[in-house]
């Protein structure tokens, strides 16, 4: 009977040793995946760090875009937009500017029924963009 319990003890060991096993390759794994998936956060804010010299040159673009269009609306008739005669060709970047009415129809810059226009600038990639909302009454300081 001693040889049996015996046995017994030598069964359990193998097993305990099998959930020990088991136990560390799902730890392993899930620290694993915990690591890659901090490394590839990491990887997309490297990415867009080093990326500003085309965000900046998207955002200056697009401003510009939003001075002509505020130029163009209150001072009718429109001129040609600075990009069309490839004035942002030397920083290689690009912009387009649309206009609205109320009824979100797209509609020259320079008609007094617009309401809003949308400025988006482009650089290798970058895009940035600015809504303008025309308005008709006067603003006041508190």
């Amino acid at each position: 009977m001693l040889n049996s319990h015996k046995k017994i003890v030598k069964k359990d060991s193998r097993r305990s040793g099998q959930a020990m096993l088991l136990a560390t390759l799902t730890l392993g794994g899930a620290i694993l995946g915990a690591t890659s998936l901090a490394g590839l956060l990491m990887l997309y804010q490297i990415r867009a760090t080093t990326d500003s010299v085309n965000s900046a040159k998207a955002i200056f673009v697009a401003d510009s875009g939003v001075n002509w269009a505020l130029y163009t609306y209150f001072h009718p008739p429109a001129g040609s937009l600075p990009a069309s005669n490839g004035f942002f060709s030397l920083i290689d970047a690009s912009v387009t500017v649309t206009c609205y009415d109320a009824n979100a129809n797209t509609i020259a810059c320079d008609d007094s029924n617009a309401t809003d226009a949308i400025s988006e600038g482009t650089s290798n990639g970058a895009r940035r963009a600015f809504l303008v909302i025309f308005g008709n009454e006067i603003a006041t300081m508190p």
